[in-house]
């Protein structure tokens, strides 16, 4: 009888797990579920996802190589906790990264993805107004996102995504801080989608970049984001 573990059936088992526990916790770092600086505890993830230690902790070494969590000296893990620099830093880099991506969109766009883009508007407008802001933040990541997959570039996607594990747990913050009552939080995206529309890929850009900037200067503004700070303006 021939030895199941050469026909890797162990191995392929192990890996979907490890894989799907990666993808649940990069899922949840880009919508903001985790805070900045929140501690990462494998045990209570391994019980939270129905699996062993072993795959959570793997899971996390994958998230430490792209700078989306930190090892701590003590063998445990953070979220990052970004300075102001960090954070503006960050906030050029997906200018540059997701302006371009959006500025190649405008020349591919359909009245599919068109509608879709409204369509998100909408529900996040209905979110916002609740003022539930971990769902806000994932409809946020969803309207971005249906445009960079219009860019046609396949270089482009993975960076953005890198950036976005990065900048997820303070698009968190954004939200909560931000008073999105009456259209005020989907304001850019509506002027994303006009320029979209036109194909005018140099106005969806700037748009853009408001709505970038806007969520960096909600989040340095943050009471609690100063403190850290040392109370620095």
């Amino acid at each position: 009888m021939a030895d199941r573990s050469q026909l890797g059936l162990a191995r392929i088992e192990r890996e979907t797990v490890q894989d799907r526990v990666y993808s649940v916790l990069r899922d949840r770092l880009m919508r903001g579920a985790f805070e900045p600086g929140q501690k990462l505890k494998i045990a209570e993830l391994a019980n939270a996802m129905g699996t062993s230690a072993m795959p959570v902790r793997e899971a996390l070494n994958r998230l430490a190589a792209e700078r989306a969590i930190e090892s701590m000296p003590n063998r445990s893990v953070r979220v990052p906790s970004l300075s102001r620099e960090s954070l503006r830093d960050l906030m050029e880099a997906r200018c540059a990264i997701e302006g371009l991506a959006v500025q190649r969109a405008a020349g591919n766009m359909d009245p599919g993805t068109l509608s879709t883009l409204k369509d998100f508007i909408v529900a996040q407008s209905a979110t916002d107004a609740e003022h539930v802001s971990e769902a806000s933040a994932e409809q946020n990541r969803a309207f971005h996102f249906a445009i960079y997959r219009r860019s046609g570039s396949a270089v482009l996607l993975p960076i953005i995504e890198s950036l976005w594990l990065q900048f997820g747990p303070y698009l968190r913050v954004a939200s909560e801080r931000f008073d999105g009552r009456e259209g005020r939080g989907t304001h850019f995206h509506v002027e994303m989608v006009t320029a979209l529309a036109k194909g005018d890929g140099k106005a969806a850009r700037a748009a853009l970049e408001s709505d970038i900037g806007r969520s960096f200067d909600l989040v340095v503004t943050d009471p609690v984001f100063l403190q850290e700070q040392g109370g620095a303006a």
